[in-house]
């Protein structure tokens, strides 16, 4: 048995070890070597009959160029064929990715993140839009623009790890944008980092609104799912910087900010506060997803915020959450069968639950397959 030193004293590795999952899913492990590379802040869909996987960042890769521009797709998680190794929209990570019909049909949307360009080495945050059918032919149908003020009312800021989603309200279909980070130039780099706490929404991909929303907290990357039978969009956890606002909010930028956030409208934001004494550390944990499955929304692992740094893996963040309708969080799990991980990706299709890649807590970046279903 191996033994850790901490302080003063040892701990044994078991310690660490990942408990294995007794909740409400049955977890399968398709592949633990997916025919794409180890990944992670890649994005994943599910569109014409298949999974998509699109770009990444593989930290782990030392010859080629870490920051990654394929598309792979698969019919059953196992088997994948590569569609692309050099989309247009250059090697990138901390993107989004919808499956959006903007009146032409249903299709697949890339949306901001951070590009790298592999041949002359420059990289930027971006705003950019990308739409395809068949994930080797990608059309840009909104350049990047970079506005003076990251506040700017005409175009949201380049930006990385923000969440993206499709909600229907009032009888139309939107794509929501919602908060991310950016990293400002000519500043010092404690303080070049900005979160954002804007939200826009687009019906085409190419041309967006801002919505003048209530603040729910600057942060990135965050968790974010929509009740498909209201429309309701649910945020929670993620990443928010430095902090100088004042006492009474200890480490937030706002009061209630590690609460559930959610919103009708994307307008108005209402922090759903717990009546009882629960402890809200166990959702601070950010690059983690949320689903919505039988009504029930479910929080999966993560790694550790703006609170804590990452060490290992604490089991707040290995843990799965759930919480019926205007109830209080209650534990699905302490234990994770497809590991402590964060960064990875989630598709929800026909009752499956699919996690891909993702750093995990045992093998670091990894490229394996999992889903889960409740039967």
């Amino acid at each position: 048995m191996a033994f850790l030193l901490t302080g003063c004293e040892l701990e044994s590795y078991d310690d660490y070890r990942t408990p294995p999952y007794d909740g409400d899913f049955t977890w399968t492990e398709v592949t633990a070597k997916a025919d794409w590379c180890n990944r992670w802040d890649h994005s994943a869909v599910y569109f014409d009959g298949k999974l998509w996987v699109m770009g990444g960042y593989n930290l782990g890769e030392v010859v080629d160029d870490p920051y990654l521009e394929d598309v792979w797709s698969s019919e059953d998680g196992e088997s994948w064929t590569q569609e692309t190794d050099n989309a247009p929209w250059l090697g990138r990570r901390g993107h989004a990715s919808v499956v959006f019909d903007d009146g032409s049909g249903p299709a697949m949307f890339i949306i901001g993140g951070f590009e790298v360009d592999e041949e002359s080495g420059h990289r930027q945050y971006t705003n950019d839009v990308w739409k395809s059918i068949d994930g080797e032919n990608w059309e840009q149908i909104k350049p990047r623009t970079c506005a003076v003020n990251p506040d700017s009312l005409n175009d949201w800021f380049p930006r990385f790890n923000h969440a993206c989603v499709v909600a229907n309200h009032d009888g139309i279909d939107y794509i929501y944008l919602i908060g991310g980070a950016t990293m400002l130039e000519d500043h010092n780099s404690r303080y070049s980092m900005v979160y954002f706490n804007d939200v826009w929404r687009s019906t085409n991909g190419a041309e967006w609104e801002k919505l003048n929303n209530n603040d729910y907290g600057i942060r990135s990357e965050h968790a974010a799912t929509v009740d498909p039978a209201t429309g309701r969009i649910f945020i929670q956890g993620g990443m928010h910087g430095v902090v100088f606002e004042g006492e009474n909010y200890g480490n937030h930028p706002l009061e209630n900010w590690q609460y559930l956030w959610s919103s009708l409208d994307g307008v108005t934001w209402e922090a759903e506060n717990d009546f009882s004494d629960f402890d809200q550390s166990y959702l601070w944990r950010a690059e983690h997803h949320m689903v919505m499955y039988n009504d029930v929304l479910y929080t999966l692992p993560g790694k550790s915020n703006s609170n804590e740094h990452f060490h290992f893996a604490r089991r707040q963040d290995v843990s799965s959450w759930k919480r019926f309708d205007s109830e209080d969080w209650m534990l699905d799990s302490n234990g994770s069968d497809f590991d402590g991980r964060y960064g990875y990706a989630i598709v929800q299709h026909d009752k499956k639950v699919w996690v891909l890649g993702g750093v995990t807590n045992s093998n670091g970046q990894d490229n394996d397959v999992w889903y889960g279903e409740i039967e």
